[in-house]
Protein backbone atom coordinates (compact mmCIF):
# COMPACT_ATOMS: atom_id res chain seq x y z
CA UNK A 1 0.00 0.00 0.00
CA UNK A 2 1.40 3.50 -1.03
CA UNK A 3 1.72 5.93 2.23
CA UNK A 4 1.92 8.91 -0.25
CA UNK A 5 -2.04 8.26 -1.77
CA UNK A 6 -4.00 11.01 0.07
CA UNK A 7 -6.76 10.29 2.82
CA UNK A 8 -10.57 10.34 1.29
CA UNK A 9 -11.67 13.49 1.65
CA UNK A 10 -13.84 13.96 4.59
CA UNK A 11 -16.67 16.24 4.82
CA UNK A 12 -15.12 18.69 7.15
CA UNK A 13 -12.30 19.24 4.24
CA UNK A 14 -13.90 22.16 2.77
CA UNK A 15 -14.57 23.90 6.37
CA UNK A 16 -10.64 23.22 7.62
CA UNK A 17 -9.72 24.73 3.76
CA UNK A 18 -11.95 27.77 4.23
CA UNK A 19 -10.29 28.28 7.56
CA UNK A 20 -6.69 27.62 6.77
CA UNK A 21 -7.60 30.21 3.56
CA UNK A 22 -9.10 32.64 5.95
CA UNK A 23 -6.46 32.48 9.18
CA UNK A 24 -4.10 33.02 6.30
CA UNK A 25 -5.33 36.14 5.37
CA UNK A 26 -5.68 37.59 8.66
CA UNK A 27 -1.80 37.21 9.48
CA UNK A 28 -1.23 40.04 7.38
CA UNK A 29 -3.74 42.58 8.96
CA UNK A 30 -7.10 43.07 10.82
CA UNK A 31 -9.22 41.96 8.53
CA UNK A 32 -13.41 43.14 8.63
CA UNK A 33 -15.80 40.61 8.48
CA UNK A 34 -17.31 41.59 5.17
CA UNK A 35 -13.34 41.47 3.74
CA UNK A 36 -13.02 38.18 5.13
CA UNK A 37 -16.53 36.97 3.89
CA UNK A 38 -15.25 38.32 0.41
CA UNK A 39 -12.10 35.84 0.85
CA UNK A 40 -14.23 32.98 1.79
CA UNK A 41 -17.18 33.47 -1.33
CA UNK A 42 -15.51 30.04 -3.04
CA UNK A 43 -16.95 28.22 -0.60
CA UNK A 44 -20.41 26.91 0.39
CA UNK A 45 -22.65 29.54 2.38
CA UNK A 46 -22.83 27.07 5.54
CA UNK A 47 -18.64 26.76 5.25
CA UNK A 48 -18.12 30.34 5.08
CA UNK A 49 -20.90 30.61 8.52
CA UNK A 50 -18.62 28.03 10.51
CA UNK A 51 -15.72 30.26 10.17
CA UNK A 52 -16.82 33.15 10.54
CA UNK A 53 -18.60 31.98 13.39
CA UNK A 54 -15.34 30.31 14.66
CA UNK A 55 -13.40 33.46 14.09
CA UNK A 56 -15.61 35.62 15.77
CA UNK A 57 -16.04 33.55 19.49
CA UNK A 58 -11.92 33.79 19.40
CA UNK A 59 -12.24 37.54 18.53
CA UNK A 60 -9.95 36.65 15.66
CA UNK A 61 -12.15 38.90 14.02
CA UNK A 62 -13.94 41.89 15.59
CA UNK A 63 -14.58 44.45 13.58
CA UNK A 64 -14.69 47.55 16.11
CA UNK A 65 -11.20 46.18 17.22
CA UNK A 66 -10.27 46.44 13.46
CA UNK A 67 -12.26 49.58 12.85
CA UNK A 68 -10.13 51.17 16.02
CA UNK A 69 -7.07 50.23 14.57
CA UNK A 70 -7.36 51.78 12.02
CA UNK A 71 -8.12 54.90 13.41
CA UNK A 72 -5.33 54.43 15.30
CA UNK A 73 -3.16 54.14 12.37
CA UNK A 74 -4.37 57.41 10.78
CA UNK A 75 -3.11 59.36 13.60
CA UNK A 76 -0.24 61.78 14.37
CA UNK A 77 2.06 62.81 11.57
CA UNK A 78 -0.35 60.20 9.55
CA UNK A 79 -3.68 61.74 10.21
CA UNK A 80 -6.38 61.93 7.66
CA UNK A 81 -9.72 63.94 8.10
CA UNK A 82 -12.50 62.05 9.35
CA UNK A 83 -14.23 61.77 5.83
CA UNK A 84 -11.16 60.24 4.34
CA UNK A 85 -11.33 57.90 7.01
CA UNK A 86 -15.33 57.45 6.48
CA UNK A 87 -14.16 56.45 2.66
CA UNK A 88 -11.85 54.30 3.33
CA UNK A 89 -13.60 51.82 6.63
CA UNK A 90 -16.44 51.85 4.15
CA UNK A 91 -14.24 50.72 1.43
CA UNK A 92 -13.15 48.29 3.19
CA UNK A 93 -16.62 46.78 4.75
CA UNK A 94 -16.70 48.42 8.11
CA UNK A 95 -20.29 48.18 9.46
CA UNK A 96 -22.16 51.68 9.32
CA UNK A 97 -23.26 51.82 12.88
CA UNK A 98 -19.39 50.58 13.97
CA UNK A 99 -18.18 53.99 11.74
CA UNK A 100 -20.70 55.88 12.85
CA UNK A 101 -19.79 54.86 16.58
CA UNK A 102 -16.09 55.33 16.36
CA UNK A 103 -16.11 58.50 14.19
CA UNK A 104 -18.30 60.39 16.23
CA UNK A 105 -16.03 59.61 19.65
CA UNK A 106 -12.96 61.46 17.90
CA UNK A 107 -15.19 63.87 15.76
CA UNK A 108 -13.56 66.87 17.71
CA UNK A 109 -10.17 65.78 17.27
CA UNK A 110 -9.98 67.56 13.99
CA UNK A 111 -7.66 70.45 14.40
CA UNK A 112 -5.35 68.75 16.74
CA UNK A 113 -4.81 65.69 13.85
CA UNK A 114 -3.77 69.14 11.33
CA UNK A 115 -1.37 70.39 13.74
CA UNK A 116 0.28 67.22 14.03
CA UNK A 117 0.45 66.34 10.33
CA UNK A 118 1.85 69.83 9.86
CA UNK A 119 4.43 69.35 12.36
CA UNK A 120 5.69 66.34 10.84
CA UNK A 121 6.08 67.60 7.33
CA UNK A 122 6.51 71.32 7.43
CA UNK A 123 8.08 73.74 9.98
CA UNK A 124 6.61 77.00 10.45
CA UNK A 125 10.09 79.00 9.52
CA UNK A 126 9.68 77.39 5.96
CA UNK A 127 6.83 79.60 5.21
CA UNK A 128 4.86 77.07 2.77
CA UNK A 129 1.30 77.41 3.56
CA UNK A 130 0.26 76.53 0.44
CA UNK A 131 2.08 73.75 0.12
CA UNK A 132 0.81 72.72 3.49
CA UNK A 133 -2.92 73.68 2.88
CA UNK A 134 -2.45 71.40 -0.31
CA UNK A 135 -1.39 68.68 1.96
CA UNK A 136 -4.24 69.05 4.41
CA UNK A 137 -6.62 69.13 1.43
CA UNK A 138 -4.84 65.82 0.44
CA UNK A 139 -5.49 64.00 3.49
CA UNK A 140 -9.13 64.66 3.62
CA UNK A 141 -9.53 67.19 6.10
CA UNK A 142 -12.03 69.88 5.78
CA UNK A 143 -11.49 72.54 3.72
CA UNK A 144 -13.03 75.26 6.03
CA UNK A 145 -10.63 74.10 8.71
CA UNK A 146 -7.88 74.25 7.00
CA UNK A 147 -7.03 77.60 6.92
CA UNK A 148 -7.47 77.61 10.66
CA UNK A 149 -5.19 75.44 11.58
CA UNK A 150 -2.63 77.00 9.32
CA UNK A 151 -3.18 80.58 10.73
CA UNK A 152 -1.95 78.14 14.37
CA UNK A 153 0.73 76.67 12.87
CA UNK A 154 2.18 79.58 10.66
CA UNK A 155 1.46 81.71 13.83
CA UNK A 156 0.27 84.69 11.33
Amino acid sequence: MNRKTEPPMSEDSPYREALDHALRKLKSKDRFEAEVRLFLAEYPSSVQERVIRFLKDRRIIDDTKTTLNLIERYSGKRSVGLEKLRAELQQRGAPEETIEAALNSCSGEEPGKMLEALAAKFSPADGMRAKAARFLFSRGFPEEEIEGALDRFFQN
